[in-house]
């Protein structure tokens, strides 16, 4: 395909170099309102939680629900090595990240922050 051949409607008022004052429409080049095919693609207007404040509700708790759903999955797979490692000796268990996290004084320390609030 050769670029030279294609053929469109504001390719000649790119090739024009007139100066046009603030505000003024350049003849050729279609203004956003005037071009049905052009959409704002970031608009959520058209969505049905825009005006319904129980569907926009439900969908942030989706993205809650799937958000938690995901850390809780990956502390049973922690707390599930940690029982496996604890099983063959206590030194594996120290070895597991939560076997680290029981030992670090950090930990305890935001543990008994949190506490006293």
């Amino acid at each position: 395909m050769d670029i030279n051949k294609l053929n469109s409607s504001a390719s000649n008022s790119f090739n024009k170099t007139e100066e046009t004052s603030k505000g003024q429409k350049q003849p050729g080049v279609p203004s956003s309102k005037q071009s049905p095919n052009t959409a704002d693609k970031v608009s959520i207007s058209d969505y049905k939680f825009r005006k319904n404040d129980q569907l926009f509700a439900q969908l942030e708790l989706e993205k809650l629900d799937n958000a938690s759903s995901g850390k809780l999955v990956e502390l049973n797979k922690q707390v599930s090595e940690y029982k496996k490692a604890k099983e063959v000796s206590p030194e594996a268990a120290q070895n597991t990240e939560i076997g680290q996290k029981l030992n670090d004084p950090n930990v305890w320390e935001d543990i008994a922050q949190k506490m006293l609030k």
